[in-house]
């Protein structure tokens, strides 16, 4: 799907200024990064499927920030899932390979949470999953832009 695609099927314009946007971002990068510490405590607590569920909406959060800090929004729609695994590629916080196991990732949780059967993750899947949303995360707080600190007043 090309972004030109992603943009007219899966996202929409904020109206908030760009200043909000940024704002809103950086909320949901704190987010995201909540989620993914409880996917940590998930995997020190043996409780695998948990921890993917919160790997992918640590993921999915990261790059809606990005998106939202771009002025777009997802659009609450089928395949929304898919189309930010999508745009995480087409912004440049995960090259193909990555994009792949985002995707992968993308079904591993739609399993997890609606199972036909009962799925189990091992340790370097989960390794794998852990190492991938740290760069997603990484690669979005990197592109949010910050704020501005007001310079010292003059005397």
């Amino acid at each position: 799907m090309s972004f030109g695609e992603l943009e007219r099927d899966h996202l929409h314009q904020l109206t908030g200024s760009a200043g909000e946007n940024r704002a809103a971002a950086r909320r949901t990068i704190r987010e995201a990064r909540a989620f993914q510490q409880l996917a940590q405590v998930g995997i020190e607590s043996g409780l695998a499927l948990p921890a993917v569920s919160n790997f992918h909406e640590a993921a999915r959060l990261a790059t809606t920030a990005v998106a939202t800090a771009n002025g777009l929004r997802f659009r609450n729609t089928a395949g929304a899932h898919e189309a930010v695994v999508d745009y995480a590629l087409a912004v440049g916080l995960v090259d193909r390979g990555e994009h792949g196991r985002l995707d992968l990732l993308r079904r591993l949780r739609h399993e997890v949470n609606y199972p036909a059967d009962l799925i189990e993750p091992s340790e370097s899947d989960l390794e794998v999953i852990a190492n991938l949303v740290e760069k997603v995360l990484d690669a979005s707080a990197a592109q949010l832009p910050t704020s501005k600190i007001p310079p010292p007043p003059k005397r």
